[in-house]
């Protein structure tokens, strides 16, 4: 199939990867297309599961150190808020691998994608969103409860960007549906 690498693409992208969200975070200085790129050839080198998992693992220890840094928290306040983090962190991994099942379901029925099954694949990219929002509506709260409602809120700001970096990522990689 000629998306084959399609799933191992986005599985990556959905964790995102520390360049593209470095260069949202500073406006440019490491181009969106290179990460893309770099997650694509990282996906073509990852022909297993195993090599998949570990290299998302990488990432993902990527994004929770750039969070820890955009976040600009003391001691105190950095241990209470990391204890929802990563909470909050496997939960949103959960959503991924939804994000990823759609996105795979869609890369094996490209080639003859029917209304009933855009349909579906729409519809169940659309709840992977609300339980998205769902989510970091729950985890605002607990961490605000945890540290502080400022502290809560730039939590939001910073998986903004994490979140937004990811959508363009898998969004522009992803081809257009078929006529």
């Amino acid at each position: 199939m000629k998306y084959r690498n399609l799933v191992f693409i986005f599985a990556i992208a959905a964790t995102v990867s520390l360049p593209m969200i470095n260069g949202v975070a500073q406006a440019g200085e490491t181009p969106v297309t290179d990460a893309v790129q770099a997650a694509k050839h990282e996906a073509t080198v990852a022909e297993d599961g195993n090599e998949l998992n570990m290299f998302r693992f990488s990432l993902q220890m990527d994004r929770l150190e750039f969070v820890k840094k955009a976040m600009k928290l003391n001691g105190e306040q950095e241990k209470k808020f990391m204890d929802q983090y990563y909470v909050f962190d496997a939960e949103m991994k959960k959503l991924n691998d939804k994000r990823v099942a759609v996105i795979k379901d869609y890369a094996e029925n490209i080639d003859n994608i029917t209304d009933t099954k855009a349909n579906e694949l729409v519809k169940r990219s659309f709840e992977f969103r609300k339980q998205r929002a769902a989510l970091l509506e729950k985890f605002y709260g607990k961490v605000a409860k945890a540290t502080s409602k400022t502290i809560a809120a730039r939590f939001l700001q910073v998986e903004s960007i994490v979140q937004g970096a990811s959508d363009v990522a898998i969004g522009s990689s992803i081809p257009l549906m078929p006529k």
